[in-house]
């Protein structure tokens, strides 16, 4: 699990751009389940960011990842 959520967060920030009028605007959801887990709570909170958590129901967290820009940092 530690490489699912190390490669969700490089992917999203990874990806392009898109116009905000578009389907998925300049974030990118990411799903992660088990949270309850040491190992999941630690990773997602790391790489996945807790200031881009949107949401948490159980063991479910919902964090909406941004596009990278220039002089971004990793985390907010």
């Amino acid at each position: 699990m530690m490489g699912a959520i190390y490669t969700a967060a490089i992917a999203a920030r990874a990806r392009a751009s898109e116009p905000a009028e578009s389907s998925g605007g300049d974030t990118t959801d990411v799903m992660v389940h088990d949270v309850d887990q040491p190992v999941e709570d630690r990773f997602s909170t790391a790489f996945l960011c807790g200031g881009y958590l949107k949401e948490e129901v159980g063991k479910l967290r919902h964090f909406a990842i941004p596009s990278h820009r220039e002089g971004m940092p990793f985390c907010p």
